[in-house]
């Protein structure tokens, strides 16, 4: 672990520049709790989550352990402020924090002021020290919906010296797939469970139905890019403009991944489009008058992928590895990806094997997919639907992942 710490150490000028720019940003990030000063916590269960995605991933797990368990107090930690906005709409009941730096004296500080012995880590957010100190602390420790695409796979291999050590931390890997599995244990993992993803669990909230976006958008055909990136935003606002030439009432919603980059996409669209509107200042009831609406909002992804008849999920038309297609397959929704989906491999070569999404290779093949769609609702309705039988076929993970771990 030296060599990581060494690490750590040479990387901490960066580290504090990002805590500054949240301050700056968020005037409600409580700073100080990144650096492991906490007031005193009690929870019976600490559940870690990295971001906005992870608190959405793992709410149909933290409801149904709520309801199994409605008097038990729940901590709740993020690493970023669109998190812990998150944390706050979806479980008002939850305590939450920030964790802190992996430094550590500031893991220290933090785990001297919990009073907890249980603490889940969601998807694949290892933190070396976090976990030397939590189970020096006695805490056991699990990760479920464990995921490693093959990518992060063959980089940990390259550093065995803190792989191996950092593998054999958690008391047990709740796998996603079989392929997630056979990674963890391959890096040294003590006991890994293949328990599928929590994510098919989701129920879409009642609050996006009751809301209808795609009922006050009429008869309009409306596509949306959800979790997009720089150099996504280009290719679909590219795209559009071609689609428009066909079908010119035609609506894009663009949602960029990260907020930092909402002023940046709405100004690219500008300047392609007259009539673009932010969804932080135009309500979906008024977007009849506007070619693309970008998505600068946190936490309404769904809505975006119910108001839409098609939808491209970002981050695979470059090497990003590709976001959650199961949202939109839950939604009913026809399902585009690019060609680089190894963050959600196994669970996106499914979807495809039954047809309940199409891989587009690149932007040309992108572009004649949507304009092909666009004039077949049948063809996408099937589509849609195919998606949504795939997602349905395979809930049932979060009633194995509360079978298998003791909440005693």
């Amino acid at each position: 672990m030296w060599f990581y710490r060494i690490a750590l150490l040479l990387l901490t000028p960066v580290v504090l520049f990002k805590i500054r720019r949240f301050k700056k940003t968020y005037t409600d990030y409580r700073a100080k709790e990144a650096f492991g000063i906490w007031p005193s916590v009690e929870a019976d269960l600490w559940i870690h989550c990295a971001s906005v995605g992870e608190v959405l991933a793992v709410r149909p797990l933290v409801l149904q352990w709520r309801e199994k368990f409605p008097t038990r107090r729940l901590l709740m930690t993020t690493m970023t402020p669109t998190g812990a906005e998150q944390v706050a709409k979806a479980f008002p009941f939850a305590e939450h924090r920030y964790l802190p730096m992996d430094w550590r004296c500031s893991v220290k500080s933090a785990l001297n002021k919990i009073a907890c012995k249980h603490l889940l880590i969601v998807e694949t957010e290892l933190w070396p020290n976090l976990l030397q100190l939590a189970k020096r602390q006695g805490l056991r420790v699990e990760v479920v919906n464990a995921r490693l695409s093959d990518r992060s796979f063959q980089r940990y291999q390259k550093f065995p010296l803190v792989s191996r050590p950092l593998f054999a931390l958690p008391d047990c890997f709740l796998a996603h797939a079989q392929a997630d599995a056979l990674r963890f244990e391959a890096l040294g993992a003590k006991k890994v469970l293949v328990t599928g993803s929590i994510k098919f669990d989701l129920a879409v909230p009642p609050e996006v139905l009751q809301a209808n976006w795609r009922r006050q958008l009429g008869s309009r055909f409306v596509w949306v890019g959800g979790s997009t990136h720089q150099g996504e935003d280009e290719a679909l606002l590219r795209i559009h403009k071609t689609l428009m030439q066909k079908f010119s009432n035609a609506l894009l919603l663009l949602v960029p991944r990260h907020p930092e980059r909402f002023e940046a996409v709405y100004a690219l669209a500008k300047q392609s489009f007259e009539r673009v509107a932010l969804r932080s200042q135009i309500p979906p009831d008024q977007w009849s008058d506007f070619d693309v609406v970008i998505g600068d909002s946190m936490g309404e992804l769904m809505y975006y992928y119910q108001a839409a008849d098609l939808a491209f999920v970002g981050g695979s038309l470059i090497k990003r590895g590709g976001h959650n297609p199961i949202e939109p397959a839950l939604l009913g929704k026809a399902v585009l990806v690019g060609p680089y989906t190894f963050n959600f491999l196994d669970i996106t070569e499914q979807l495809l094997q039954v047809n309940g999404a199409v891989r587009c290779h690149d932007e040309a093949q992108l572009e004649s997919v949507v304009v092909d769609l666009a004039g077949q609702s049948s063809q996408r309705y099937r589509l849609g639907q195919t998606a949504l039988r795939f997602a349905e076929k395979n809930q049932g993970a979060v009633t194995r992942v509360l079978t298998e771990i003791d909440f005693r």
